[in-house]
């Protein structure tokens, strides 16, 4: 047996392995309590919304068109996400505003319950949107300026985890409500008032953030050059392919798979679930092999999964539900490696202040889905909503391609905590 030179500690007597102590230990040196509003949040934002917003529209004889425009009008909302956040930031508002967030989102998701319209829809799907946004992107703060940065990629991963979870429980919702809307709507209002009691659980206190310096002669968008820069636009595109199928799953499926609301309410589930355990391997690998090859693993994932589903589903293959279930599990599971790597990247690309950072990543992910939103809705009253998988597929291949230059491990783990150069 392998030894370090001292005895080994005594067990006490009646007491447990003391391996068990020490992974539980592991986990909770990188979890925080208040961790369990931010999974509220994704309750709402990655679990009922997606799934909600468009068979409510569609089952009030909504076309895709309407469909487009609720679904945009919640990820409008999030547009401002880089501005508010970064004035919350520099006011020190950080706690205030999370935690107000939380009503505000309740109010507005309980009053989606009982509005009709296309365009009620859309206000109250603008204002609970818009408050999930921004309250994602001061989360983020109360990780990367609490902490010190070699704790990063763990602590982000298992922040990420549990927006995961907030996602399957979200997603239980849908499966076992989709038949009644109403109810699952103000379930889910319920518990976002809830969240407005865990964000107040040691939530870190934060100051105000330093004013960012800009060099002599530089010009407000001198900071997107680079590296940075490329990032961005990476991420916008990876946004819109995404959201080309996830803004609308139920519908997809339904059409190209001739699978119930319900039942792809399920199957997105497992994949989520799968893949909200994956966020700390995402942190692990991030750490072997750098966040940008962890990123173009998803982009690959989710590629490859909807280019099947798009060929199956138009060749008329036998199985073809069961494959394009399996499709939508996997497109989930991707989702995970994905969301964690952008977040790592972009903390470690940042030319200014975390906050401006996590804001312009959920700034775009907004707008990606907003693209993703409207453009296919056209596509989809066109083609069918089975023509949106290749949509997808084709704009992450993009994606992939401008984002040649960030994939390589060099970049990540050059440094002396992994941090990417500036450039």
């Amino acid at each position: 047996m392998e030894t370090t030179g001292k005895e080994a500690a005594p067990r006490r007597a009646g007491g447990g392995d003391s391996r068990t102590g020490n992974v539980v230990a592991g986990v909770l040196k990188w979890v925080e309590p208040w961790f369990s509003a931010y999974g509220v949040v994704g309750i709402l934002v990655l679990g009922v919304a997606p799934i909600f917003m468009p068979v409510t529209v569609d089952a009030a004889g909504g076309d895709a068109t309407a469909v487009g425009l609720v679904v945009a009008a919640f990820y409008v909302g999030g547009l401002f996400a880089p501005v508010l956040s970064s004035l919350t930031d520099r006011r020190g508002w950080q706690r205030i505003v999370f935690v107000g967030c939380f009503p505000v989102m309740a109010a507005g998701v309980a009053a989606f319950a009982f509005v009709e319209g296309t365009w009620l829809w859309a206000l109250f799907a603008l204002i609970f949107g818009g408050a999930g946004s921004l309250a994602c992107s001061v989360a983020g703060l109360f990780v990367v300026e609490a902490h010190p940065r070699e704790e990063w990629n763990q602590r982000l991963s298992w922040f990420r985890l549990a927006y995961g979870a907030g996602q399957v429980v979200g997603l239980v919702i849908a499966a076992v409500a989709v038949a009644e809307l109403k109810t699952g709507w103000l379930i889910t209002a319920a518990l976002l008032l809830a969240g407005t009691v865990l964000a107040r659980i040691k939530l870190p206190a934060l100051g105000p953030a330093a004013a960012e310096p800009r060099p002599a002669g530089a010009g407000p968008l001198a900071g997107l050059a680079g590296k940075y820069g490329l990032f961005l636009l990476m991420w916008l595109l990876v946004m819109t392919g995404v959201q080309t199928f996830f803004n609308v799953v139920p519908l997809v499926m339904r059409d190209a798979f001739d699978v119930s609301a319900s039942t792809s309410s399920w199957l997105f589930l497992a994949g989520a679930a799968v893949g909200t355990l994956c966020y700390p391997l995402a942190g692990t690998l991030a750490g072997r092999w750098g966040a940008g090859q962890v990123l173009l693993l998803g982009i690959a994932m989710m590629t490859v999964s909807f280019g099947v589903m798009f060929g199956v589903s138009h060749v008329h293959a036998g199985g073809m539900a069961y494959i394009g279930g399996a499709g939508l599990v996997i497109a989930a599971i991707a989702y995970t490696f994905v969301v964690a790597a952008a977040t790592m990247m972009i903390a470690g690309l940042a030319p200014g202040s975390e906050g401006s950072a996590m804001g312009l990543l959920n700034g775009i992910i907004a707008g990606g889905a907003v693209i993703g939103a409207l453009v296919p809705s056209y596509v989809a009253k066109a083609l069918g909503y089975s023509s949106l998988t290749a949509m997808a597929a084709g704009i992450l291949i993009l994606a992939a391609l401008v984002g040649i230059p960030l994939f390589r491990r060099s970049l990540w783990l050059g440094g002396e905590h992994g941090q990417a150069a500036h450039s």
